[in-house]
């Protein structure tokens, strides 16, 4: 079978995916993954061919800043919207469907923002897959996107879908249930699956990892996104953790260089980026911005967490986790040295937090594999 994977040129967007598609290559398929040039190059380092559509996302988002649709303002969803309707998928739809109509998929995969996939599979009549990315997107975005992208519905000679095609046929959920009670629209055609941890295990870490000694290890990382990873976010947490009886192990992402964030204290271990999975199996807290991926991965490790969400769907993600006892949430006017440096105390503390988390990491791991989910993919119906 043939599987086109479309994609929004960001990185945490098509990172959840890359385990399936690994599997589905292993399993003999054929996959084509399509994004804009800004993330192309990641995508081949993965062994997995790609073709090019899309405009690069800081060009989407200059754009969807000036459009007047959004004029400077409204929710904070508002902005990620414009940008993923009235940008991306205009301009992806042309390209994206002369690929494949040329690569002749059986089945497309895509992201809950990329809206141009499923009006390609729609097209071609052939099935749609959503693969969540964290929890599903509030209902008020997904009706704004879903009005937005109706006219290329229509100039496609197709009745427009409420959800923007995203549970047309089936939705891959990488979010436990404790998290996540009510599916909502996709609960008719969700499936579960693990979420993705970057990287294995066994992936070396730098020198200073066999040297971390006894204390308590607290990983810090404020994801991927340029603007809610900018080098003065991270100063109230780094002067908590330099004041806390831990070893810190912080990620700044492959936009910043460690150089800006001058001399540090002995106990902080500061890299650009680090495999996921080697980090979290040496750590016992994880303070980070609600991220879906960063908070799925330290929950799939048992991990109790000290959240700052900033924007996106880092403050439904925080709240759920609150609300089930996994974390703490600190609201952004209230991040600073003192609170950071409370809620890290208390997640190396209050026992509870960890027990929560605990509970979390076991509806994970029951949940099916990537490879489990491939060997299904074409078997069993949504």
């Amino acid at each position: 079978m043939r599987v086109l994977c479309s994609t929004t040129p960001m990185e945490g967007v098509f990172a959840p995916a890359l385990p399936l598609l690994t599997e589905l290559v292993r399993a003999g398929h054929e996959v084509l993954v399509v994004t804009a040039p800004d993330l192309a190059d990641r995508v081949r380092a993965t062994g997995l061919p790609t073709a090019v559509a899309g405009p690069p996302a800081p060009v989407a988002a200059a754009q969807a800043v000036a459009d007047p649709v959004f004029a400077g303002g409204g929710q904070p969803w508002r902005i990620g919207a414009v940008m993923f309707a009235r940008v991306m998928a205009p301009a992806k739809l042309p390209e994206l469907s002369r690929i494949a109509a040329e690569f002749r998929p059986d089945l497309i995969l895509q992201p809950p923002v990329d809206l141009a996939a499923p009006i390609v599979a729609a097209t071609l009549g052939i099935p749609s897959i959503t693969y969540g990315t964290g929890l599903l997107l509030e209902s008020e975005l997904m009706a704004a996107m879903a009005e937005w992208v109706a006219p290329l519905w229509d100039s496609a000679g197709l009745a427009p879908d409420p959800h923007a095609g995203m549970y047309r046929t089936g939705y891959l959920d990488p979010v436990p249930v404790a998290l996540q009670r009510d599916r909502g629209p996709a609960a008719g055609c969700a499936r579960p699956i693990q979420p993705h941890v970057p990287g294995s295990r066994a992936e070396a870490l730098p020198d200073w990892a066999e040297k971390l000694g006894n204390r308590p290890v607290v990983y810090f990382s404020l994801g991927t996104v340029p603007i809610f990873n900018q080098p003065s976010m991270f100063e109230p947490v780094l002067r908590a953790l330099a004041d806390l009886e831990v070893e810190a192990i912080v990620t700044v992402g492959r936009t910043n260089d460690p150089e800006a964030f001058g001399s540090l204290p002995a106990n902080i271990h500061l890299e650009q980026w680090l495999p996921l999975a080697a980090v979290l199996a040496r750590c016992d807290a994880v303070v980070c911005h609600g991220g879906a991926g960063t908070t799925l991965a330290a929950l799939s490790h048992g991990l109790p967490l000290l959240l700052l969400p900033r924007g996106a769907d880092q403050f439904p993600t925080a709240a759920a986790c609150q609300v089930v006892g996994a974390a703490q949430v600190v609201p952004p006017d209230m991040a600073t040295a003192d609170t950071v440096r409370s809620g890290i105390e208390a997640m190396l503390t209050d026992a509870s937090y960890a027990a929560a988390a605990a509970r979390l990491k076991s509806d994970i791991d029951g949940m099916p594999s990537p490879a489990t989910v491939a060997g299904e993919l074409f078997e069993v119906p949504f």
